[in-house]
């Protein structure tokens, strides 16, 4: 009797416990101000018109090149179809490659091995109000590489693009007569940048477009995308263009929103955050950004960062915004204050009057030493703590100009020069930051000390020269970077030298197929990772299996009783 108690008692307290982890897993709130439909990639996708290779989230559709070339292919090299995954982070991560996500256990990825690749994707957006204004954001990675031991990223740029756009819905992929394009952003390897767009609605209904472009064949041109963003923002425009075609600018201003009361912080100077009902991350950046004295984009990843990088977040959770201050005075405690003990004084005035101060040679300091009282002694044993100086993060953008003598885009050392008298301009929201003439010497220039920041960068070739390569560039500037742009041009048939045609014929190794966690054939077999990091979906499943063990020893105890 006993024992059917016993096993009783456990097979229902494992059944309890199991709809208590169930029901209460924390979820994301995405109610809030993004206006995308499956912004993080975690409600589900599917194979896009039956095709394996091609995984796409639930509430987008992809986009491709294929056997053909594209503007900016090197050598006009065909491109290739690529192949997405949806990679789910719970069937294993290899080491190194936790940071392709930035939210939850669902990150998109896009790649192609060996072969120029062009792929885009978009969603269909209701409810918008014409003529206001609207904010994409779009996190991506960009993981182009050759291998050689470990990814060797290119030095070149230009390799990587990523463009952001939007137009009515219906328009056709890649149509500038009716898709309201960004500039191409130029990229940084090995790391997400954060790019962003601002548009003006003018449909209630429109289409918001995602590009990637790897226009060299590099051992892999690859991208991951995860956590893009629609946000609506304050300001109003008059719609003179209903059916759209119009390049809207790059701003990287985040979205405005209503002024907050300035937050307290605790005693120690940090400051948290208590997750609301509607909040999302983003929503949070946008709140302390200034607090933090960030753009938005830039305070995202570093609340990411200072909160472990959570998978989730949840009602009521704290969110840590600003760490602790080191140079935040402590309280004074006067018991910690030593006092000098009459047999100390007595000592010290012997020594005095016994031995004289003509040995002296600095200033009597034995009262100040030995003062309960504060005055000058005060000041002597306990001097004022001085405010830490934190340097701001500051970026750079090193540009070249070369004589692109075979016309390939690409700078080749000892056979091409660098470029004299090619002008190169650099502007931030319209307005002039610096100035370069190339000399014919220098190797690069650097615009340096740049704040966090979107900046165009616009080159001009000499008289007599045509650019081989693009003329202007949407750089973002962000996190401590060095950001190279390499600008190229050659002298055209009429200014009376002939331009070198081109061999397009590469030899590259054929196509390896890759699956859903290994970006190459010739990557070497890495181990899963085995540490506290994991999502909390694997956390809760694990749970739920050890109760559901737990339950069913229950029952073959009650059965045996």
């Amino acid at each position: 009797m006993k024992l059917k108690r016993t096993a009783l008692w456990l097979a229902a307290t494992a059944f309890l416990l199991l709809a208590v982890v169930l029901i209460a897993q924390p979820t994301v709130a995405q109610s809030g101000p993004n206006l995308f439909t499956n912004p993080g990639f975690e409600e589900g996708h599917h194979h896009q018109d039956g095709i394996a290779e091609i995984t796409v989230p639930d509430g987008w559709h992809m986009y491709w090149v294929d056997a053909v070339t594209f503007p900016g292919a090197y050598n006009d090299l065909v491109a290739h179809r690529p192949e997405t995954v949806v990679w789910d982070a719970t069937g294993g991560v290899p080491v190194g490659e936790e940071v392709f996500w930035r939210d939850g256990i669902f990150t998109l990825k896009i790649f192609k091995s060996w072969a120029p690749m062009y792929a885009a994707i978009s969603q269909d957006v209701s409810g918008l109000e014409v003529g206001r204004h609207y904010l994409v954001v779009a996190p991506v990675y960009t993981d182009i590489y050759d291998w050689d031991g470990g990814k060797i990223p290119p030095t070149d740029s230009s390799h990587g693009q990523v463009r952001l756009g939007a137009s009515p819905v219906g328009a056709g992929w890649r149509d500038e007569a009716a898709i309201a394009y960004s500039g191409w952003f130029a990229s940084t390897y090995a790391g997400y940048g954060i790019f962003s767009y601002e548009f003006t609605a003018t449909q209630s209904d429109m289409t918001v477009w995602i590009e990637v472009k790897g226009t060299y064949p590099h051992s892999n041109n690859g991208f991951f995308i995860d956590t893009v963003g629609l946000y609506a923002l304050d300001s109003v425009s008059a719609v003179t263009n209903p059916g759209g075609g119009s390049t809207a600018p790059v701003v990287p201003a985040g979205p405005t929103s209503t002024p907050l009361p300035p937050p307290t912080p605790r005693p120690d100077g940090a400051i948290y955050h208590t997750v609301q009902g509607d909040d999302t991350l983003w929503v949070i950046a946008v709140q302390y950004a200034s607090v933090m004295n960030m753009t938005p984009e830039e305070a995202l990843p570093r609340i990411q960062e200072l909160n472990n990088n959570p998978a989730f977040i949840s009602v009521g959770q704290e969110l840590l915004i600003v760490p602790p201050q080191e140079n935040v005075t402590p309280p004074v405690v006067e018991e910690a204050t030593p006092e000098a003990t009459p047999e100390a004084t007595a000592e010290s005035e012997s020594t005095g009057t016994e031995e004289g101060t003509a040995e002296s040679t600095g200033p009597d300091t034995s009262a100040a030493l030995a003062s309960p009282e504060g005055g000058a002694g005060d000041e002597a044993a306990a001097p004022e703590p001085t405010e830490a100086v934190i340097a701001p993060v500051t970026n750079s953008i090193c540009v070249s100009v070369f004589n692109d003598g075979n016309g390939d885009k690409t700078y080749n050392q000892g056979s091409e020069t660098v470029l004299a008298d090619a002008a190169v301009t650099l502007t931030r929201g319209g307005n002039t930051v610096g100035t370069y003439v190339s000399d014919g010497v220098s190797e690069s220039h650097c615009f340096d000390s740049l704040e966090p920041d979107t900046y165009q960068v616009q080159f001009f070739p000499p008289a007599g020269y045509q650019t081989t390569t693009d003329g202007s560039w949407a750089v973002v500037a962000s996190g401590g970077a060095l950001i190279p742009v390499n600008f190229g041009a050659q002298l055209s048939a009429a200014g009376g030298e002939e331009v070198a045609v081109v061999d397009t014929a590469v030899s590259a190794p054929e196509t390896t197929t890759t699956d859903e966690t290994t970006d190459t054939a010739a990557a070497p077999e890495t181990a899963v990772v085995e540490d506290s990091s994991l999502p909390i979906g694997t956390i809760v499943i694990g749970v739920a299996v050890f109760l559901v063990v737990l339950a069913a020893i229950g029952v073959v105890l009650l059965r045996r009783a």
